[in-house]
């Protein structure tokens, strides 16, 4: 494998001007990856991955369109693998009966299939998780073909982490199978044929460390892998502890065959959003020789993260989702690498998670998809990741990822590292503000979600006139600006028009503009909106909306949410001064 395509010299450069870390990662080998009409990226590694965790395929099909909408290149879902689940508790999905397509509460083959076509006409891939490294514990409902001695390694007690052989071939709760063994090689081959057949898209290995590599006498990997699908292997922690050596040799090792999870790097972002701050590092997997940028996945949390009971590995459970958003934010705009966002079950308790439950839909709120499409859009572009003061950003060349480490609805001015970001004029996607960027500093407003994602305003370019043609203005409808006291905090302002010179856009209709914070430090957004509609509404774009107002819109007309009727918000008005 290719070495880094930076010195580490630059990588641990620090800048002045109070910015506490900085890195550079120049552009991927390849030219940016096409979209398609969702802007989602054509290959998985370009591309962020959902993962609904426990959804059945039929909860997943009913939400393509809003994963699509969500900028969501990919989908990953639980293991699809035949399994007794019993109480139908979420872990028995991961302890199945064998190497096979099988309805454990997640859908039939049918389904999968169905859902794996529904997909396509979205742009989305689908990824599914394999459990290879063992099988149920009860070898009583196990395939009756792998139930013989010899296709198990047989190392009982417990695993010292320090240890590789132990890690690879010692239990963890179910029994070891014999990786080594050619018969259960070609049994998971067949089965990795079954799911592509289907239609899936890529495989996400469970358990992957636990697996051994053709150096170390296995040649499971190098038999198993359809290279012609996205691969990518749970790594949790590193594959040996206390041996950095020994350890990214291995890891090397692991990407000549399939993509990573960088759980080091992403756990220490996801603890210092925890601890109110931001984090220095910028990486952790991909500083190592031969392992490239888009041989990593990124996440803020995962169900091992959260599924788990704390005392085993289930710390992230507790965080507000807003904070794990904004570790997401952080690490789903880095250039190159892939990202999961994890739908959280709505049950906390191991034993209270369920198949077939489905979880969170929080993938759809505004400042996700705004990190989704900065991430799609950029493609292609190198990044820079620094920080200033409690502000990190992650800058690409048109458009960058500011997130406060804690608090929010603040006007802050941090280092274009590296004038890394063209200047100019940006939009935040999210609260709707204006950014101006400088070859040295990037100032603007960030709003209730602590994230702002900066991309650039398009603009038309100037209509040459021809002089031997005659003048003929249009008229244009006589406009009036509008405003809104966002007295209850919503994470984005929307106003819906109709009627009149109303343009007609789309629920949730226009995003507002953010303009100040007034004396009882609530965030005030404005419109320009035709003075002929025939009515509007203020709306979050997740469930809350005013009720439908209508009379005379005068230029300096100002709302206020007042109270309740029947589930909306009725509205008191001002003149804005």
């Amino acid at each position: 494998m290719s070495n880094k395509r930076i010195s580490k010299g630059i990588l641990s450069l620090l800048m002045a001007a109070g910015i506490v870390a900085t890195s550079f990662v120049s552009a991927p080998k390849v030219e940016a990856a096409s979209l398609n009409s969702y802007g989602l990226a054509t290959n998985i590694k370009d591309g962020n991955i959902l993962h609904c965790f426990d959804w059945t395929y039929q909860q997943i099909i009913d939400e393509l369109p809003n994963i699509a909408s969500a900028g969501f290149t990919s989908v990953q879902t639980s293991p699809a693998q035949a399994a007794r689940t019993d109480d139908g508790t979420w872990y028995y999905l991961y302890q199945p009966s064998g190497f096979y397509v099988g309805n454990a509460g997640l859908g039939s083959e049918d389904d999968l299939k169905r859902l794996c076509s529904e997909a396509d006409k979205y742009g989305i891939k689908i990824i599914v998780d394999v459990v290879a490294n063992h099988l149920a514990g009860d070898h009583t409902y196990i395939d009756d073909s792998l139930k013989p001695y010899e296709y198990w390694h047989n190392c009982y007690g417990g695993i010292d982490y320090n240890n590789r052989y132990e890690i690879t071939h010692h239990n963890i709760g179910m029994p070891d199978i014999n990786s080594e063994n050619s018969y259960v090689q070609q049994k998971v081959q067949w089965y990795i044929s079954q799911l592509k057949s289907d239609g899936v898209d890529g495989i996400r290995w469970d358990a992957a460390k636990h697996i051994s590599l053709p150096s170390e006498g296995c040649g499971f990997w190098s038999s198993v892998i359809d290279k012609s699908m996205f691969n990518y292997g749970e790594i949790l922690d590193r594959p040996v502890c206390n041996n950095d050596g020994y350890a990214n040799s291995l890891m090397s090792e692991y990407t000549d065959y399939m993509s990573v999870s960088d759980a080091v790097y992403s756990r220490s972002v996801m603890q210092a959003i925890n601890s109110g701050s931001v984090p220095t590092g910028y990486g952790f997997w991909t500083l190592v020789n031969g392992i490239e940028d888009d041989e990593v996945v990124y996440f803020a949390e995962t169900h091992d993260t959260y599924s788990n009971n704390t005392n085993e590995d289930g710390w992230t459970k507790y965080i507000d989702q807003n904070k794990v958003d904004r570790a997401y934010a952080i690490v789903a705009s880095k250039a190159n690498a892939s990202a999961l966002y994890f739908s959280r079950p709505y049950a906390t308790e191991k034993t209270a998670i369920k198949i077939g439950a489905k979880g969170s839909t929080s993938f759809k709120n505004p400042e996700i998809a705004a990190v989704n499409k900065l991430h799609n859009q950029c493609a292609g572009e190198s990044e820079y990741y620094s920080t200033t003061g409690n502000v990190a950003v992650v800058a690409r060349q048109t458009g960058a990822t500011l997130v406060l480490g804690s608090g929010c609805n603040q006007t802050v001015t941090v280092n274009n590292a590296g004038s890394q970001l063209q200047p100019g004029t940006y939009k935040d996607a999210v609260s709707g503000s204006t950014f101006e960027v400088t070859a040295s500093s990037i100032s603007g407003y960030i709003g209730l979600s602590g994230i702002a994602v900066l991309l650039q305003e398009e603009t038309n370019p100037d209509t040459p006139v021809n002089p031997d043609e005659p003048d003929n203005p249009i008229d244009e409808p006589d406009v009036v600006k509008l405003y809104f006291s966002n007295n209850y905090n919503w994470n984005q302002v929307y106003a819906y028009t109709w009627g009149g010179s109303s343009e007609g856009k789309a629920w949730p209709g226009e995003a507002m503009t953010y303009v100040k914070q007034n004396e009882f430090n609530e965030s005030i957004y404005s419109i320009t909106v035709p003075n002929d509609i025939d009515g509007l509404i203020f709306t979050d774009g997740n469930g809350n909306q005013t009720i439908d107002i209508k009379g005379d819109f005068t230029d300096g007309l100002g709302y206020y949410i007042s109270g309740t009727s029947s589930n909306k918000y009725t509205v008191g008005t001002y003149s804005y001064q």
